[in-house]
């Protein structure tokens, strides 16, 4: 279908393709086997493209200097190399792979990029009404195709225990409004599920969710903790190591976690839970608003803490579920999700962004898309293309493993030129070197705040660290994976202080990082 911006058509091939930013919002698109040459001048850029379709795409200045602008004075030295999952021994990182228990997205179809997204785990559901169609019989083909091929590309698998069955009297239906199972019968046959479940995959599978938005679809806090207790003890006893979450809120809900908290406590089965989920859905994605939630968590017990488990943004203008936006696109959904993560990992919260593939839900007898994945997909579900947003996670697990650890005391101080674009945000880590005297090389993340807009505006900034330890200087856009080396007069040195000078900020997350920092390759 032939598409246009800016004025210019362009077609886009059925096979794989490489995409180029026009003002953040549309796409050139040109096949893998297009031969092309750019020509910089100091009047702007002409990019000409000799594809199957014969076309030829000149942009003007204004337009190169949004997709393809070097910061000034920086000299790029390549790329970021993404890392497979099984070069990476830890991370922050899950991925989204909900919704294949009714079938909205098909794991056959995506599979083979999961690994070379660089995520450790993935969130399934369960699935009961889809593996038990006939009272007491069990069929795990379908689970038995993801999870173990999971495991094996270096992907852990984290459950959702969730959704009714149809087949049993108050057994709930297997939709997302779904209440709990609630007759002796039907909650007998849920035992049982959960305990074949547990059993059959225990050796790949070792952390458990009880329910989805259980209070999103009203459920009672009290019904809730009792079917958490029963669940629970069902998993214990047959996975005594196994970790337990509960709540799974959608939004943040620190009410909701001390009032089953406390139930709990009350019944001395405080010790069932490991972690508090939550699904934080907002525009503006800071890990600084789950605060509340951790500290109502922790007065119950220091050993629990908090997970965000679900969040994301759609791509597309017209998207079903939540934060559906006119503004939305393809641009922003890569920044958000930048943001999303590491403003997470910048509060020492495990985060999983959703979801790893569009998904096509079935209401009212509609085809509705959620755009949400970080994988296009067509309407008969199967692949259609990489999204920006995966390419910007895979910059993320490149970098940021279980190597780099965060310095909450860091010191940092900001001389901002354009505050008019947002508060700065900014993460000080450090990776120690085995050097045997303790030395370290630092990573600094800095963004703007507010909501990720359709722009590449950036300000300068002058970041000083304290103490930091940057022996080889590199500066990191994440969005594009690009990797530039500082300008000499760009650096001053004074005592225990570094100083960047003019460091280009926007709203989606760049680093400012020791190359000995960096466990991945840098692609010339």
């Amino acid at each position: 279908m032939p598409l246009q911006a800016n004025g210019i058509k362009y077609l886009t091939s059925k096979s794989r393709i490489t995409r180029f930013w026009v003002n953040g919002r549309t796409w050139i698109d040109f096949p893998i086997h297009t031969l092309f040459h750019a020509f910089m001048r100091k009047k702007g850029l002409i990019l000409m493209g000799i594809c199957s379709f014969g076309l030829i795409v000149s942009l003007s200045a204004e337009e190169a200097k949004k997709v393809f602008e070097v910061p000034d004075g920086f000299a790029r030295m390549g790329s970021l190399m993404p890392r497979h999952a099984l070069e990476i021994e830890g991370n922050n990182w899950s991925v989204g792979a909900e919704t294949m228990d009714r079938d909205y997205t098909i794991y056959p179809y995506w599979r083979e990029h999961l690994g070379p997204l660089g995520v450790k785990r993935a969130r399934l559901q369960s699935g009961w009404a889809k593996t038990e169609k006939h009272p007491g019989e069990y069929d795990w083909r379908w689970l038995d195709e993801i999870i173990p091929d999971m495991v094996t590309q270096g992907v852990k698998p984290w459950v959702c225990l969730s959704y009714g069955n149809l087949i049993y009297e108050g057994g709930g239906d297997p939709s997302s409004s779904s209440p709990l199972p609630s007759t002796p019968e039907a909650l007998g046959a849920w035992d049982n599920f959960v305990r074949a479940f547990v059993q059959r995959y225990k050796a790949h599978v070792d952390e458990w969710e009880i329910w989805n938005e259980p209070r999103h679809k009203g459920i009672s806090i009290e019904d809730y903790a009792d079917f958490v207790i029963r669940t629970g003890e069902i998993i214990r006893s047959e996975q005594p190591s196994g970790k337990i979450f509960v709540l799974s809120s959608a939004g943040i809900r620190p009410d909701d976690a001390v009032a089953l908290l406390k139930i709990l406590k009350a019944e001395g089965k405080l010790g069932l839970v490991d972690k508090v989920t939550y699904h934080p859905y907002n525009f503006n994605p800071t890990g600084a608003r789950s605060a509340g939630l951790r500290q109502a968590v922790r007065e119950y017990s220091d050993k629990i803490d908090i997970f965000q488990g679900e969040c994301g943004i759609p791509s597309t203008p017209e998207s079903y579920g939540a934060l559906a936006h006119p503004d939305n696109s393809e641009l922003r959904q890569a920044k958000w999700s930048l943001r999303r993560l590491l403003g997470d990992l910048g509060h020492d919260i495990p985060s999983s962004y959703f979801s790893i593939a569009d998904m096509h839900y079935i209401t009212g007898g509609k085809l509705n898309l959620n755009s949400k994945g970080l994988i296009a997909t067509k309407p008969d579900k199967s692949f259609d293309y990489l999204k920006p947003a995966y390419r910007a996670v895979q910059h993320v697990t490149a970098v940021f493993d279980n190597s780099l650890k965060r310095i909450p005391d860091s010191r940092l101080h900001l001389e901002d030129s354009r505050e008019d674009l947002g508060a700065i945000e900014a993460h000080v880590y450090a990776k120690i070197q085995n050097r045997g005297n303790g030395s370290r090389a630092d990573v600094v993340t800095l963004w703007r705040n507010g909501v990720p807009d359709n722009s590449f505006r950036t300000g300068n900034a002058d970041v000083t660290v304290y103490g930091g330890q940057f022996m080889d200087p590199v500066y990191v856009d994440l969005l594009s994976g690009q990797v530039y080396d500082f300008p000499d007069e760009g650096i001053e040195r004074t005592g225990q202080e570094v100083t960047f000078k003019a460091v280009p900020i926007g709203d989606w997350p760049v680093l400012i990082a020791d190359r000995a920092s960096l466990p991945c390759r840098i692609i010339p």
